[in-house]
């Protein structure tokens, strides 16, 4: 059993854990969200005190992503192409980022 909050107040983790500091996010690239390399925070905590509105975030987030299949057309810059090679992090991931130009549908 262990308490989620405590592992944002580590000070062998984190430099001053108890000062609000969000550019702490920001100077290291390969911070991890996922906890896939490391655990260092659970922003949406887990188990019986997971955040009551993560299933709801998930699902305005698939609505979202739907908007903008429907709202835009997806074109491969001339020359390029589609990797859809995978990598495992704690979910499977695109091995290299999406390059594509977007416009709106008129």
């Amino acid at each position: 059993n262990f308490m989620v909050a405590e592992m944002g107040w580590d000070s062998r983790v984190w430099e001053d854990p108890m000062e609000f500091k969000p550019e702490r996010f920001l100077k290291d690239k390969t911070f991890d969200i996922t906890g896939s390399k490391e655990i260092k925070m659970m922003p949406f905590g887990a188990e019986r005190g997971i955040c009551p509105g993560y299933n709801l975030a998930l699902l305005h987030l698939e609505y979202f992503v739907a908007n903008l299949v429907w709202n835009f057309d997806w074109k491969v810059p001339e020359g390029g192409h589609v990797d859809l090679s995978e990598k495992q992090n704690l979910t499977m991931i695109m091995k290299n980022p999406l390059q594509v130009h977007i416009s709106p549908r008129i």
